[in-house]
């Protein structure tokens, strides 16, 4: 399969859950009716004000509905830009930062195919929990990243680490033992669908995920130019599917931050 295959499919199967997950989060969605409320957690909270978000222009990439985007907004960024490439989920998003009345730009796009009016754009870029797996080139990814950075900006990944996707998150018994390969030449495929949210199972378009490791994803940003500034593993779950390894006695990493700076070379 061609990459474009890749994403489009990719694309119809997060069109399809779009719905299912607004249903599973309205609650939540209410809450951006408070003045300042944020969906982002203490520790990447810290580290966003340590790379000083007030007053930046920021862009979250794999925005999804826009409940991340807008707690950026609301932590002060100046200006708040959040592409995906699902329809469904832009269109949600838009409807939530009309009712909270949060000024937030969304835009449909494939991230690879980021309009270059984009350029040069951003002072920070976070990408979130869940999101790199989706991408059949990192390479090509940490490009298009590098080219919509301003000169000295950030990107800031929050992710869940690599490590943890070689457990069955469903095996209670034995929760740390190793069922997946770290290593993979070829992308998963499933059609058991994308609800994360509401934990239910069904039927959907057929995805792939590339579960790149962390040597791929560092190879893939210093490659395309761009700086490692930080980088930081945790041992607490930000995937909504790990919380009960918190009762283990060993640790296993379950998240990390990474921060890399931009660079003149687009590559």
């Amino acid at each position: 399969m061609e990459l474009k295959d890749y994403t489009e499919a990719n694309r119809r199967s997060w069109n399809q859950v779009a719905s299912r997950h607004h249903d599973g989060k309205q609650q939540r969605k209410q809450q951006f009716r408070n003045k300042g409320y944020s969906v982002l957690d203490d520790t990447v909270t810290e580290k966003l004000k340590l790379y000083h978000i007030e007053g930046k222009h920021v862009a979250q990439l794999c925005c999804n509905d826009g409940m991340e985007t807008l707690s950026l907004k609301n932590l002060g960024a100046a200006t708040c830009t959040g592409f995906d490439i699902s329809d469904n989920a832009v269109e949600e998003a838009i409807k939530l930062a009309e009712l909270a009345k949060i000024d937030c730009q969304f835009v449909r796009s494939d991230v690879y195919d980021i309009p270059e009016e984009y350029n040069g754009k951003f002072d920070l870029i976070y990408i979130s929990a869940g999101s790199l797996i989706w991408f059949p080139d990192l390479a090509l990814l940490f490009k298009t990243v590098n080219r919509l950075l301003k000169e000295g900006g950030v990107v800031l990944i929050y992710d869940i680490h690599p490590v943890l996707f070689m457990l069955d998150e469903k095996d209670k018994d034995q929760p740390l033992r190793l069922r997946y390969s770290y290593f993979i030449d070829e992308p998963r495929i499933y059609n058991e669908g994308l609800d994360y949210v509401n934990k239910q199972e069904y039927e959907s378009e057929p995805y792939y995920v590339f579960d790149p490791t962390l040597s791929q994803i560092l190879t893939a940003i210093l490659k395309s130019g761009l700086h490692l500034d930080l980088f930081e593993e945790y041992d607490h779950d930000i995937s909504a599917l790990y919380e009960h390894l918190k009762q283990q006695e060993v640790k296993v990493p379950h998240s990390y931050i990474l921060a890399a700076r931009h660079s003149k070379v687009f590559g």
